[in-house]
Order: structure tokens, then sequence, then C-alpha cells
């Protein structure tokens, strides 16, 4: 009965060590990132799915914001928690028309023509685009 219980302690470690963060595990991110990083290859971690822009690893939907510049988040603070970035390790080579930005705070984040990329915190699941147009200024990432 020992052993039972010391294997079950066991596998339900392993079980959350094996998730990336716990939030993973717990439910919803309004920490304003987003661990999904680029593969080895340095190629950003999106795709096209149904006509627009997402993240690789999860297919949820990504946003550009109009009152960035090119290369220049404006999105901080209570917006960033709303509108989380798709974040970029510091060390990534780009190429084409993907790019990473250096945010304020130092971190980095995924770009797209320049313009920083960005998730919605009520996309809840894959093929929600809750975010377009909200405020006039936030767009889908279309890819047709």
């Amino acid at each position: 009965m020992k052993r039972i219980i010391m294997l079950s302690a066991l596998t339900g470690v392993l079980a959350l060590t094996g998730c990336s963060t716990l939030k993973n595990v717990v439910g919803i991110d309004k920490s304003g990132t987003h661990e999904v990083q680029a593969t080895s290859n340095n190629i950003a971690p999106v795709a096209s799915k149904n006509g627009m822009l997402v993240d690789s690893a999860n297919n949820m939907t990504l946003y550009t914001f109009d009152k960035d510049s090119m290369n220049k988040s404006e999105c901080v603070g209570d917006c960033l928690k709303a509108w989380p970035a798709l974040t970029a390790p510091s060390n990534v080579k780009t190429s084409g028309q993907f790019s990473t930005i250096q945010r304020d705070d130092g971190s980095y984040q995924w770009a797209a023509n320049d313009k920083p990329l960005y998730f919605f915190v009520k996309d809840m699941k894959v093929g929600d685009m809750n975010g377009d147009k909200v405020g006039g200024v936030w767009h889908i990432v279309k890819t047709k």
C-alpha cells in the first residue's frame, strides 16, 4: 500500500513538472505574456489558420494594435494584461516578414511586418476572434 501511495505521489509530481508552468494547468494567464517560443530553426511560432495568423502552439488568434509604430509597442500596463504579447527569446535571428522587437521592459516580442503581435484575453478557445476591431484599433492578422 505504501508503494502505491508513493508511486501515485511521484506520478503527480512528474505530471505537474512536465508542464511548462502551473498556469498552463490551472487556468487563464493574465500576466501579460504567453510562453510561446521560437523553434530551434528561428522561425516565428505562428501559422495560418482559416485565413488568419495564429500561434502555432495553441492556434489562438493573433492581433496587431494601430497605436503601435513600426518596431515599437505602445501596449503597456493594463493594456498588456488584456492584450498579452507574443513573447520571443532575446537571441533569435529573424528574417522575412517576422521579426522581434525589444519592449520597454527589456523583453522581446514577435512582430509581423514590423507590427508587434498580441493575444486577447477574451479569446477562450481556438477560432475565437473576440478582439477583432475592438476600439477600432485592434485587428486580426489576415493571411489571405
